[in-house]
């Protein structure tokens, strides 16, 4: 992976953004650690002068969420100190960027799964320059980027029907160069957007 250098006032954007989040230590462990909890990341970077976030594309094999969009992370594990932990470990495992790389800003509300009643908790992390990706193939088809720019722009926005979700109807989606982002990857990405909209990012 390659990046650009930052643009001026890189750094004071990111304190914008830290501040408008939750430390990520402060975000309790869920009751008696159960199984159905899980952490993602929001890995922030910049791509050709411009602020974006960092997505996956599942596996289409997956047993669960097979071939959807998503953003690293997974669920807690009995070896994690914490959910942040759990987020910064699976980011390692699925797309290579070791924790070393990544400077957590903090942490907002997250909710459930419709699909699989998992609740997860997004963290916001800035990935440093000179990070590399590297793909889990068993788990993660691909990685790519979207601008905030893009994501913030409504000629992006649509609806669909997820393939083997027709119960669910149409739903509000981004698509951004033939890729989906829908269902809990859309609301996850439309609430940190909200919570940074005047910060200049």
């Amino acid at each position: 992976m390659t990046t650009e250098p930052p643009t001026i006032g890189f750094d004071d954007k990111l304190e914008l953004v830290r501040r408008r989040l939750a430390p990520a230590d402060s975000v309790p462990l869920p009751p008696t650690r159960e199984h159905r909890a899980a952490a993602v990341l929001l890995p922030l970077t910049v791509r050709d002068g411009e602020m974006a976030l960092l997505y996956t594309r599942r596996n289409d094999r997956m047993k669960t969420h097979a071939g959807q969009v998503a953003f690293p992370g997974g669920r807690l594990d009995r070896s994690d100190q914490d959910l942040v932990s759990a987020a910064l470990r699976e980011t390692y495992e699925e797309v290579g960027i070791h924790p070393a790389k990544i400077h957590v800003l903090g942490s907002f509300p997250g909710r459930r799964t419709l699909q699989t009643n998992i609740m997860v908790t997004p963290f916001v992390g800035a990935i440093s320059d000179g990070a590399e990706t590297e793909p889990d193939p068993k788990e993660v088809a691909e990685i790519f980027y979207v601008p905030l720019a893009a994501l913030r722009d409504r000629r992006y926005r649509t609806k669909v029907e997820p393939a083997g979700s027709t119960r669910l109807g149409q739903l509000p989606a981004i698509i951004y160069e033939g890729q989906t982002i829908w269902g809990l990857t859309y609301y996850l990405t439309l609430s940190f957007l909200g919570l940074i909209a005047d910060t200049g990012l």
